[in-house]
């Protein structure tokens, strides 16, 4: 399916009935689609920068 002619029609699958969708490029995933409800699970909120540890970027 052609992303871009399609956009409105897989954001729905997304939104609505919360389906995940992989974005390819040539065969080779290059992204994933998800809602906000699968994606914030268990991921940190950089909005809210505070609640970060301060040793957070030492590894890097």
């Amino acid at each position: 399916m052609d992303m871009r002619q399609n956009f409105g029609t897989l954001l729905n699958q997304v939104a609505i009935k919360d389906e995940e969708i992989v974005i390819e490029r040539a065969g080779k995933p290059l992204a994933r689609l998800v809602s906000m409800n699968s994606a914030t699970s268990g991921k940190l909120d950089f909005r809210d920068i505070g609640k970060l540890p301060n040793d957070i970027w030492n590894e890097f």
